[in-house]
């Protein structure tokens, strides 16, 4: 756990005077004034990063949305039973669940984009190989603008694809992987020195998280020569990434959408939504209905070094911080209402992650049942499947789950003659802090009760209901 005796306890916001650790953690965050109140400012978050470079620019352990801290030897505390000598044990498996590194856009506005975005230092190597036989060449897709196209005007000159992992992303993700070797690896002595048998590396289907796992496992295995499964389900039944089709879930989130609070939050920001559509004429439904799409465009200028956008007419008149902090503050708002606080949570989770959360428990279980051949599972998935998890564990505040945010679920095997294994949940390498209390040290068998409920008996049955 970070040690506010060092450095780092320097506090990241004069105005709010807050730790590292509260930067997670708004206490008002279940109430729309959250949104609108300027003085909270980005409530001690970062949010920008320098153009094409890992270079980390806030203090380690703050809430940044461009570099998620994660657990490294600097700062990680042995489990307080552990390091008294209460008990003896050692960490027998380890669950790390993390969204990919930071990327560029999804979102592109009607005109297009008035800067370039630059890819040109990244290769994203596009080919396959047999099994046994001749190795292909190992091509890259290399983005360029045609002149002649007559699409350009109104998208994106330049050489990135949207989206796709910048070098700053690529470059976030390796130095990710050698401090989870540093600490998993040499001091915990968890993850294996060469990859075997022991380890379960999974992704969804999306170049954005097989291009994460590439940076993060080069970094944990510096000197690895081979190749290595990653694994992914067909994309049509997916269990993670929204991969499955649950009819459902529509509905459900409709009436998730449908309360006097969700209504409230859109009152209290129509004013921001009216000034951001006037200067960058994106006020259709899929831009005014959440704030899923400009939180998108500005986190993604923000975090590669670029400039917040302008009018395409007029260039004197251009979104500034001030809004894209409270743009960023509804976006906030938005994911701890989805997965913390509305009525219908619980199964607006089973919905979404409730199979992949199953997974989980699978791996927990064997552990439990000593049958377990696993000792390190890495799954490189998305914000949409990092919050559910966050949420199913009961976080008492959810903030929007930023790039590279990591779940790690530590299971020690120990000599307590009551429980024989202890489980720890650490986002972004500090125990998760929830409703069930700090996750810090508790029976595997309670965590495994926490999420039970998540995961339903049919998931077939329900999403048809």
């Amino acid at each position: 756990m970070l040690s506010l005796a060092l450095g780092v306890a320097a506090l990241v916001s004069p105005a709010l005077a807050l730790t590292p650790i509260e930067t997670f953690y708004p206490p008002t965050l279940n109430d729309t004034a959250y949104i609108s109140n300027a003085s909270i400012g980005t409530y001690g978050g970062v949010y920008t990063a320098q153009t094409r470079t890992s270079v980390y620019n806030a203090s380690y352990g703050v809430y940044d949305y461009c570099t998620m801290p994660h657990p490294r030897t600097q700062e990680y505390q042995m489990p307080a039973a552990i390091a008294s000598g209460n008990v003896t044990g050692k960490l027998k498996f380890l669950e790390y669940v993390q969204r990919h590194q930071r990327r560029t856009p999804y979102n592109i506005f009607p005109y297009g984009e008035t800067a370039p975005y630059e890819c040109d230092n990244v290769l994203a190597y596009l080919y396959a190989a047999p099994q046994s036989g001749v190795a292909p060449v190992p091509v890259y897709g290399k983005t360029y603008t045609d002149p002649t196209n007559p699409f350009v005007a109104s998208y994106i000159p330049g050489t990135c694809q949207y989206p796709q992992l910048t070098v700053g992303g690529v470059l976030d993700g390796v130095q990710h992987g050698k401090d989870l070797w540093a600490l998993y690896g040499e001091k915990l002595g968890l993850i294996p020195k060469t990859p075997d048998n022991s380890i379960w590396l999974r992704s969804s289907e999306s170049p954005l998280t097989q291009q994460s796992a590439g940076g993060v496992l080069r970094g944990i295995w510096a000197n690895y020569t081979g190749s290595l499964p990653l694994m992914q389900q067909t994309t049509s039944v997916d269990t993670v990434n929204a991969g499955f089709s649950c009819n459902a879930k529509s509905a459900l989130l409709s009436a998730i959408e449908s309360t006097d609070l969700w209504n409230e939050h859109l009152t209290v920001t129509a004013s921001l939504v009216q000034t951001l559509g006037d200067i960058t004429g994106a006020n259709t439904s899929s831009w005014t209905n959440t704030f899923d799409h400009f939180s998108d465009n500005f986190q993604a200028r923000l975090c590669n070094g670029y400039a917040l956008p302008c009018s395409e007419t007029d260039p004197t008149s251009c979104v500034t911080m001030a809004q894209a902090e409270e743009v960023f503050r509804a976006g906030d708002w938005e994911w701890n209402y989805w997965w913390r606080n509305n009525a219908n949570v619980t199964e607006y989770i089973q919905m979404v992650e409730g199979p992949f959360i199953g997974e989980i428990l699978a791996h927990f279980e064997a552990v439990l049942a000593g049958n377990s051949t696993l000792k390190y599972s890495h799954d490189f998935v998305h914000d949409g499947d990092v919050g559910p998890i966050l949420g199913a564990l009961g976080i008492t505040q959810l903030r929007w789950p930023a790039m590279g945010s990591n779940v790690a679920f530590e299971i020690w095997e120990t000599n307590d003659a009551t429980n024989k294994f202890y489980a720890r949940a650490l986002l972004s390498g500090q125990p998760v802090e929830t409703i069930h209390g700090v996750l810090d040290w508790v029976p595997l068998t309670k965590l495994i009760s926490i999420l039970k409920p998540f995961v339903p008996s049919d998931i077939v049955a329900l999403c048809n209901n």
